[in-house]
């Protein structure tokens, strides 16, 4: 058999085709120290024939790679196993400590959330304190299910007049609402009564059943008006699709547990269940049935602020005054929001029953929010104020 005829052009271009020989010394080292070694025997006087050195030179390649092969390939695999480990333990490390920070933060419905913007009612004393008065507007949620009353400090005036400048002067899309169905209409007023004039078909059927219930939490504030009279154009009476022509209201919310709701923004309210535009003659008829109701999940958004199965001792005083012992199970702190919440709903409801103070006891805390919890509240003043 005639040999190969060897050239470097061969010898590199059969190199080429060998599996990749990763080494910290190049293709250009090894063929020198190759070279040197042949060299040196050559000087020993043993001369190899000339078509054996490009041989010899892929043999030698040969050898290398079957030296260095396993050992690199063994610590590649080992590097990308480290590699993929040490993202394994990153990712771990971070998913546990974000899960530490979640079980830390949802220990409380606002610390889940913590740029939640929760809109607290206030004290009487508080707003006399600052020279200010208020007043509450009704909007709706983005869904047209529920009555959003949200209150607002402002300057001394007549209480219609105040309605209709926030009305021109809130964005209720800041917040996640939608549009009061008062925008639409001219309201005036009379004395006791509220006249709202509003333009023909202006109220959609998705309107209608809270349109009651949302002129009653706007005008029925410290009963300063007595009924509202519905207008069409200037004309007595409003024709609704479903109810047909309605000519009045009297104002006057009734008592009802008070939820959470949160709207597709950061903020959170407190809401009536009249707020849904359920008939009144299906309300608790007592305050304390209607805190046995404050710890279920309701339609429409409406979420509970008392924890699942708690029992709320409730003790009436007289007409005006009433006791709230909290169980041992609940422990409550100064610092969250949710147990604010939690206060504010029920000094609603109870205002919304007709008592004027409420007590709280063993509650274990000295204080939280603007209320001392070894004092009796009184004065709570409206809900959701915007600032």
């Amino acid at each position: 058999m005639e040999p190969i005829k060897w050239n470097d052009e061969k010898i590199e271009e059969h190199l080429k085709h060998l599996p990749p020989i990763r080494d910290r010394r190049s293709k250009q080292d090894l063929f020198l120290k190759v070279q040197a070694n042949i060299n040196y025997k050559d000087n020993k006087g043993k001369r190899l024939p000339s078509w054996s050195i490009p041989a010899l030179a892929t043999a030698c390649a040969l050898v290398i790679f079957g030296v260095f092969a396993p050992d690199l390939m063994k610590n590649g695999i080992q590097m990308e196993n480290s590699k993929v480990a040490e993202q394994s333990d990153k990712r771990e490390e971070k998913s546990l400590d974000d899960s530490a920070d979640k079980d830390q933060n949802s220990a409380g419905i606002m610390k889940a959330e913590p740029s939640v913007a929760y809109h607290a009612p206030y004290l009487e004393k508080n707003l006399k304190a600052m020279n200010k008065d208020w007043v509450t507007v009704g909007y709706l949620d983005d869904q047209a299910q529920l009555v959003i009353p949200v209150s607002f400090l402002t300057d001394q005036d007549f209480y219609v007049s105040k309605v209709n400048k926030e009305l021109k002067a809130f964005n209720p899309k800041d917040v996640g609402l939608a549009d009061s169905p008062l925008e639409k209409a001219k309201i005036t007023e009379e004395e006791e009564t509220v006249i709202v004039d509003l333009p023909a078909g202006s109220i959609d059927g998705a309107e209608e059943p809270l349109l009651q219930a949302l002129i009653t939490m706007t005008f029925a504030n410290e009963d300063q008006k007595a009924k509202v009279e519905l207008r069409m154009n200037g004309d007595k009476g409003y024709e609704f699709q479903r109810y047909g022509t309605v000519s009045e209201w009297d104002l006057k919310v009734p008592g009802a547990p008070h939820f959470r709701y949160d709207a597709p923004s950061t903020d959170a309210f407190i809401v009536s269940l009249y707020a849904t535009g359920i008939d009144t003659k299906s309300m608790p008829k007592e305050f304390e049935d209607a805190l046995e109701m404050m710890d279920d999940e309701q339609e429409r958004g409406l979420k509970p602020l008392l924890p699942k199965n708690t029992v709320l001792g409730v003790k009436v005083i007289n007409k005006d005054d009433v006791e709230i012992t909290f169980p041992d199970s609940i422990k409550l702190s100064a610092d969250d929001t949710e147990d604010l919440m939690m206060i504010d709903a029920i000094l609603l409801t109870a205002e919304s029953y007709g008592f004027e103070s409420v007590k709280f006891n063993n509650t274990k805390i000295d204080s939280i929010g603007p209320y001392k919890l070894s004092e009796e509240i009184e004065g709570v003043t409206g809900a959701n104020f915007y600032q």
